[in-house]
């Protein structure tokens, strides 16, 4: 396929005055005459973002959530409600309940209003292809949960409190002509990881678009900072030339600290996701 991709940024965590801009993330993807909802923020307001836009919400050919936080699921509920057909496919872990230890431990779960939709999601385990050329891949990296534990996150496992392994994550993956476009809306499994899984689930083809958050915000005596040390940063950036990828297109939970420091490293490979933003790949 050679179809060009369009995205759009339906809500991120700026904006540009006009649309609502939250803690969340939500992108319309176009591609082969096909529609497809990646996330659905934290709240409804990415559904007042689409209709300014003239973008309907009904009609999609599929629905993806990242994973089973709620600021990438809370609005699914008002998409429910707008297409009666609508489903949600979502790893099998992905309602189970979710904790960030972050100004104290808090749940970050999938929002009960949503996750009582059950009969609306599709819950996946493994590899699945959900639409010619687009597939979703799981992330199973021995020692997950030392990244879950360092980043404060954390899951609810037989009644005890342990580590997230992030089994609850995934990617949308498009196969076109030029190669693998992985949307990750967190990378909370690391951007290496995530690279090696997708390669080694697509036949090892090459991967020239990255487009998600990077999990690198932070705070700090109530400023914002990035969370990776230099050397983490070099790291992730040796791993993104090496693999050839050529536009990384990024926001939400990478922060602007974190987004400085990539462009300085990477230039022009790097673009930011802003509540509105349109591009095409």
């Amino acid at each position: 396929m050679s179809d060009a991709i369009r995205v759009t940024v339906l809500i991120e965590n700026t904006s540009d005055g006009i649309l609502a801009c939250e803690h969340g993330l939500s992108l319309l993807i176009e591609y082969a005459g096909k529609r497809i909802l990646l996330d659905a923020g934290s709240t409804e307001a990415f559904c007042g973002n689409a209709d300014a836009l003239g973008i309907p919400l009904t009609g999609l050919d599929a629905c993806v959530l990242s994973h089973g936080h709620y600021d990438h699921s809370g609005g699914f509920g008002k998409v429910f409600l707008r297409d009666p057909a609508a489903k949600v496919y979502a790893r099998q872990e992905a309602l189970d309940t979710y904790l960030s230890a972050s100004g104290g431990m808090h749940e970050i779960s999938v929002p009960q209003q949503v996750a009582l939709h059950r009969d609306r999601f599709i819950l996946v385990d493994g590899f699945r292809e959900i639409l010619p050329g687009i597939f979703l891949v799981p992330h199973h990296t021995e020692g997950l949960e030392r990244i879950g534990e360092k980043s404060g996150l954390y899951k609810r496992l037989d009644g005890r409190i342990v580590p997230d392994d992030f089994a609850h994550e995934q990617s949308l993956v498009i196969d076109t002509g030029y190669g693998l476009v992985i949307f990750n809306s967190c990378s909370h499994a690391g951007v290496a990881n995530i690279i090696r899984e997708v390669k080694e689930a697509c036949g090892q083809k090459q991967v020239y678009v990255y487009v998600g958050g990077l999990h690198m915000k932070g705070k700090k005596d109530d400023r914002e900072i990035c969370a990776f040390s230099d050397a983490e940063i070099d790291a992730l950036c040796a791993v993104l030339v090496q693999e050839g990828v050529e536009q990384i297109y990024t926001g939400h939970c990478t922060g602007t600290p974190g987004f400085e420091k990539l462009r300085n490293r990477l230039g022009d490979r790097m673009h930011r996701l802003t509540t509105g933003m349109r591009f095409e790949l």
